[in-house]
C-alpha cells in the first residue's frame, strides 16, 4: 500500500509541477505585460521594427504613421467592451477601406508600413489595437481568437459610417490571424477582399513549433497544461484557434504571402492554407524573407502581388 500512496504521491506531485509550467509558460506567452521578457529570453531575432530598409525600393519613413495616425478612435460593443484604433483618412474622399492587423508582440504603428501603401490609392485606413497590446485595456492576447472580434466591430463601425464602402481586411503574423478567422464567418458583402501575410494554420500547431523551436521540448505535456490553464482563465481554447478551417468557409477572396525563411512560422503553412481556402485565391513566397519581414525584404514582388490581386476585388 505504501508503494501505491508514493507512486499516487509522486504522479500528483509530477501532474502539480506540469501545472505549474503550463501557467508560467501562458503568463510568460499571453499576458502582454511579461511577455517581452520571454521573447528575449528564448529569440535571438532581431524582433521586426517596421523600419528595415528594403533591398530594391525606398523605406517607409519611420515616422509616416505618427504624423498621420491621428487622435486614437474608442468604441464600444457588447461583444469587444471598449477597442481602439487610429483611422488615417484618404488624402481625397472616398468610400475605399483597409482595416490593418497588426502581429504579435506589436501594435498599430507597425502596420504603417501598409497604411503608406494604400492611402495614395484611396483608402481609408483602421489600424486597431488587438487583445492585450497597443491601446488595448486587456492585458492577455488571444493570437487572433477574440481579436476576430474586434475586427468585426470596426467592419460595423465602417458600415454605419458608410453602407457603400468596400472593404479591404490586411494582417501580417497574427493580424493575418485575425483576418483569416473574421473570413471564415458571415461577412457583409462589402468586404471585397483579404490579405493574410505569415499567417499559421493553427495556433495549437503554432505553439508545439514554437516549445521545440526554442524550448526543445515535445508538445505533450506542457502545451496541453497550457492551454488548461488558458481555458480555467477564461481565455481561449488554443485547440479552436484554427484558421484552416476558417479559409474552408470563406467566400472572401483571400492573397497569401510569406517568407521562404520563416521558421518562426513555417513557410510551409501559406501552401496548406492556400490549398485549403475555399475562396478566390493566390499567393506569392516572398523569397529570403523571415518572419514578418516579407513586405521589407522584397517590396516590389510583395506589392506587385497584392495590387494585382485587388485589381478586380475593389474598384
Amino acid at each position: 500500500m505504501s508503494a501505491i500512496k508514493t507512486i499516487v504521491k509522486a504522479g500528483a506531485g509530477a501532474a502539480a509541477a506540469v501545472m505549474g509550467a503550463g501557467a508560467l509558460v501562458y503568463e510568460c506567452a499571453l499576458n502582454t505585460k511579461v511577455n517581452g521578457f520571454f521573447i528575449r529570453l528564448f529569440d535571438d531575432r532581431p524582433a521586426p521594427s517596421g523600419k528595415a530598409e528594403p533591398a530594391n525600393a525606398a523605406p517607409p519613413k519611420p515616422d509616416w504613421f505618427t504624423a498621420h495616425k491621428g487622435d486614437d478612435r474608442v468604441i464600444t460593443t457588447e461583444t469587444t467592451g471598449r477597442i481602439h484604433a487610429y483611422i488615417i483618412p484618404a488624402e481625397e474622399a472616398s468610400h475605399k477601406w483597409a482595416i490593418l492587423c497588426h502581429g504579435y508582440n506589436s501594435g498599430p504603428g507597425s502596420v504603417g508600413v501598409f497604411a503608406q501603401h494604400y492611402r495614395p490609392q484611396g483608402f481609408n485606413c483602421i489600424c486597431p489595437s488587438m487583445r492585450g497590446w497597443g491601446n488595448d485595456e486587456t492585458v492577455y492576447c488571444t493570437m487572433g481568437y477574440h481579436d476576430k472580434d474586434i475586427l468585426l466591430a470596426w467592419i460595423d463601425y465602417i458600415l454605419l459610417m458608410d453602407p457603400d464602402a468596400e472593404i479591404l481586411l490586411h494582417g501580417y503574423s497574427m493580424g493575418a490571424v485575425t483576418v483569416m478567422l473574421a473570413t471564415g464567418e458571415n461577412l457583409p458583402a462589402q468586404v471585397k477582399a483579404a490579405v493574410s501575410d505569415c499567417g499559421f494554420t493553427s495556433c495549437w500547431e503554432q505553439y508545439a513549433n514554437v516549445i521545440k523551436l526554442y524550448a526543445k521540448l515535445p508538445a505533450f505535456p506542457l502545451l496541453h497544461a497550457v492551454n488548461a490553464v488558458s481555458i480555467l482563465r477564461g481565455n481561449f481554447d488554443i485547440r479552436k484557434n484554427v484558421p484552416l478551417d476558417a479559409v474552408r468557409r470563406s467566400v472572401t477572396p483571400t492573397v497569401f504571402l510569406h517568407g521562404t525563411a520563416d521558421n518562426f512560422v513555417p513557410f510551409a503553412m501559406m501552401d496548406r492554407l492556400y490549398e485549403a481556402c475555399a475562396a478566390p485565391k493566390a499567393k506569392q513566397a516572398i523569397e529570403g524573407a523571415d518572419h514578418a519581414e516579407a513586405v521589407y525584404t522584397d517590396p516590389a514582388a510583395y506589392w506587385k502581388t497584392v495590387d494585382a490581386f485587388l485589381e478586380d476585388k475593389i474598384k
